[in-house]
């Protein structure tokens, strides 16, 4: 193996693992980032001043965690690149349960959907 294969190796391996954190705290505050911002964050982690946006591409079409997590990257109409973060799946996110003994609409506590409806756009504003 020469220097160069283990020298891409090894940042390849810390930047992925710091570019999956990075996108897991993003996700719970913001839909989208412009890439170079992204880039930037991933860059301040230990192991990862290499990381660049070849990597991050080459990443994103071979890391499926990575795909999990990224809806869409693409130009906005100024051209800068954009990262499209996909939705995190909580309990606020799964079907309301029916029950025979709920009220006329079918849900079982009106209130609670309608909290559980607050906190997801509160979530999305941020």
């Amino acid at each position: 193996m020469r220097a160069s294969e283990f020298v891409t190796e090894a940042v390849n391996s810390a930047s992925v693992n710091n570019l999956i954190s990075t996108l897991e705290n993003l996700r719970s505050q913001t839909n989208e980032i412009r890439l170079d911002s992204l880039i930037n964050l991933v860059r301040k982690k230990p192991g990862s001043e290499m990381f660049n946006t070849s990597i991050f591409l080459d990443v994103y079409k071979e890391n499926p965690a990575v795909k999990e997590m990224i809806r869409d990257v693409s130009d906005d109409t100024d051209g800068a690149k954009y990262v499209y973060l996909s939705d995190i799946v909580g309990d606020d996110d799964l079907p309301i349960d029916y029950d025979s003994d709920s009220d006329s609409s079918g849900m079982k506590n009106p209130q609670q959907t309608v909290s559980s409806m607050a906190k997801r756009a509160a979530l999305k504003r941020v």
